[in-house]
């Protein structure tokens, strides 16, 4: 058992590739149900984009994409914008964590919102208590904060990297940056590998085989 386990509970998305928008609520099990083009794919992978933005950078996470012309929804209109929201909880805190990224001219791009929340006792957000440590960055100005002394805003580099200095933060920026997301390939995990230390698990499964003679 983790001292402080962390779980997402409720994950929002729009304009996220071929997702105009989503809200999805989750829980311990959660099973995504659909036909082949029905977004499923896209909706772990705005997960791991978050993840690998706070382990790399958000440039690198879109670059690894194509792009942001590649990640943010083609459609009538051209939305320029794409933006992921989360909610999560933790053994005594609970809370939010969002962006909105914008497309600029050229292929280039700029974060036009981030905010974060976390609030630390059983009262949670009751009576919209304001979070007991929190930002919200726009257009690349700290417009609210809850420490005195924060760190400078990059349009180009999500907050939370900054602020997992702080205290109030970094649990949140370690459960997020610790998201692990997996699409199992069966028929990759049924074929003969190489023994590898089994460790880490595969994002396919590939080896599965060494992770479980590791157990």
């Amino acid at each position: 058992m983790q001292d402080n386990p962390f779980s997402l509970t409720r994950v929002r998305l729009r304009h996220y590739r071929s997702i105009a928008e989503a809200d999805v609520e989750l829980g311990r099990l959660l099973l995504l149900v659909g036909p082949n083009g029905s977004g499923k794919s896209n909706f772990l992978d705005a997960l791991r984009l978050v993840a690998e933005s706070l382990q790399t950078s958000l440039d690198q996470a879109l670059r690894s994409r194509g792009g942001v012309g590649e990640v943010r929804r083609r459609s009538t209109g051209h939305p320029t914008h794409f933006s992921i929201d989360l909610n999560y909880r933790g053994s005594d805190y609970e809370g939010e964590y969002g962006f909105e990224v914008a497309a600029v001219r050229g292929g280039g791009f700029r974060i036009s919102r981030e905010y974060c929340g976390v609030w630390f006792d059983s009262r949670g957000r009751d009576g919209n208590r304001p979070a007991d440590a929190r930002f919200r960055v726009e257009n690349g100005r700290l417009v609210d904060q809850s420490e005195s002394v924060m760190p400078p805003v990059s349009e180009q580099r999500l907050y939370l990297v900054f602020a997992a200095g702080l205290e109030g933060f970094r649990p949140v920026f370690d459960g997020i940056a610790g998201i692990s997301v997996f699409n199992l390939n069966p028929d990759v995990m049924r074929q003969p590998q190489t023994p590898d230390s089994g460790e880490f698990l595969h994002r396919d499964g590939s080896n599965i085989a060494s992770v479980l003679h590791r157990l």
